[in-house]
This record gives structure tokens, C-alpha cells and sequence, in this order.
């Protein structure tokens, strides 16, 4: 059972669009022998987001609380599930991406695999160093407001 992804690997793209998720991620998920199925969707930031099915499902749980009657949440739902797609690792752990998904992030051909918590985030490699470059720096006081919830 997972009970955090962190770390960073790189990895390529097959000629066929098929990603190896790095093994030390695969069993993190349920053990050596579990099967490994991610749920693949364009993420908020500018890559790829994998969640393991036992995470998706947990996600979309929560996702089914919202109101329907709100067009935001509506908006929001319909988007987040339009963009996923169930994706099994086949037996040498890799998944075959879909080319709408590798456009919207921009990959090409080398990935990097962001562990992030319960989730894994699938970058190309100029995206992050851009969308890094961008962000606001985690300073002491960006610290000293996480104090408070932490």
C-alpha cells in the first residue's frame, strides 16, 4: 500500500511512447507483485499527473462530495475527467502515453518523475526548470505560514 512517493528519476520515452515507471515507485504501490494501474491526467501546472488507481479512487471520492449544481464544480469535474485516462503498466512496468497527454506537457522524449506524495507528476525537463524559475521562492516566511499548519 502506498504511503508516500517522493524522489526524482529520469527516464525516456520508448519509440513507441511507452514510459518505464521507475520500479522503486511500482512498489511503493502494493508490493513486488501488485499490479500497477495509474490513472493519467493533464495536471494543473504544465505536466502530467499519475495517480495510482487506490489514490484515483480516493480523489474521486472526494470529487463526487462536490455540488453538481455549481457550474465551477461541474466545470472543474468534467475537465479533470475528460483529461484521465486508466493506464496498466504492462509486465517491464511501463505505460504507454497518449500523444494529446505528451503535447499538452510538452515531453518529447526524456521525463523527469517527480514523487509527490500520493500522486507522481511527469515533467519535461526545459517545462520544469521554466516553471521553477517562475514560482515564487520558498523563503522564511513561506516557511514560518506553513508553521502554523504543519
Amino acid at each position: 500500500m502506498i504511503t508516500s512517493f517522493a524522489g526524482e528519476s529520469k527516464n525516456f520515452l520508448d519509440d513507441k511512447s511507452r514510459l518505464s515507471i521507475p520500479a522503486k515507485y511500482r512498489r511503493w504501490i502494493s508490493g513486488e507483485d501488485a499490479e500497477c494501474t495509474f490513472f493519467i491526467t493533464k495536471g494543473s501546472d504544465p505536466c502530467l499527473v499519475a495517480y495510482p488507481e487506490p489514490e484515483w479512487e480516493i480523489f474521486t471520492e472526494k470529487l463526487q462530495q462536490l455540488s453538481q449544481f455549481k457550474k465551477k464544480n461541474r466545470s472543474f469535474i468534467r475537465t479533470w475527467s475528460r483529461n484521465s485516462i486508466r493506464l496498466k503498466c504492462d509486465k517491464q512496468g511501463r505505460v504507454l502515453l497518449p500523444q494529446e497527454h505528451l503535447n499538452f506537457a510538452n515531453i518529447k522524449k526524456e521525463v523527469i518523475i517527480i514523487g509527490a506524495l500520493n500522486y507522481l507528476e511527469l515533467w519535461d525537463p526545459e517545462t520544469l526548470e521554466k516553471h521553477q524559475e517562475s514560482q515564487i521562492p520558498l523563503d522564511d516566511d513561506y516557511y514560518e505560514d506553513l508553521a502554523d499548519i504543519l
